[in-house]
C-alpha cells in the first residue's frame, strides 16, 4: 500500500512540474524556427514581447484552466505527501481530497489543452507547428489521471 502512495506522490510531482513548465514556457507554437510563442509572450531570436491587451479569448480560457489545474495539482501533491504523516486534517480525510484534486487537475488540463488545440488548429498554416511546451501540457493530463488512480487505492 505504501508503494502505491509513493508512486502517487512521484506521479503527482511530475505531472505538476510538467504543467508548470508548459505554462511558463514560450514554445507552444513555433513559426519556421524564426519566432515562437506561448501563452504569455511571442519571441523572435533576440527579444520577447508580452501579448498585452490583444489576446484572443481561447488563450485566456487556456490560461485559466491551466491555472486551476495547477492549483488542484498542488493540492493533490501536498495532500499526498501529507498523507504519509496524517490521515485527516480536522474532519477531512486527506487521501480522498488528494485523489479528487488530482482528477480535477486532469480534467482542467484536458479542457485547457483541448480548447487551445481546437481553436489554434484553425490558424495552423504551412511553416507553423506545435512546440514542446504544448506537448508537456498534453502529457500532464494523463499523468494527473494516473495519479488519481494510484491515490484511489
Amino acid at each position: 500500500m505504501e508503494g502505491l502512495q509513493i508512486a502517487a506522490c512521484v506521479f503527482s510531482f511530475i505531472s505538476l512540474l510538467l504543467l508548470i513548465i508548459a505554462m511558463a514556457s514560450n514554445y507552444w507554437i513555433i513559426n519556421l524556427n524564426i519566432t515562437h510563442s506561448g501563452l504569455w509572450q511571442i519571441c523572435d531570436a533576440i527579444t520577447c514581447l508580452s501579448y498585452g491587451m490583444e489576446v484572443r479569448d481561447y488563450i485566456h480560457a487556456t490560461r485559466a484552466f491551466l491555472f486551476m489545474g495547477m492549483i488542484a495539482g498542488a493540492v493533490s501533491f501536498f495532500g499526498l505527501c501529507a498523507s504519509f504523516y496524517h490521515s485527516h486534517i480536522g474532519s477531512v480525510s486527506i487521501k480522498p481530497l488528494a485523489m479528487s484534486a488530482s482528477f480535477a487537475a486532469g480534467v482542467c488540463s484536458l479542457i485547457a489543452m483541448a480548447t487551445f488545440t481546437g481553436m489554434y488548429s484553425q490558424y495552423i498554416v504551412l511553416g507553423r507547428w506545435y512546440g514542446w511546451s504544448f506537448g508537456l501540457g498534453w502529457a500532464s493530463f494523463p499523468l494527473f489521471l494516473i495519479t488519481g488512480g494510484l491515490a484511489w487505492k
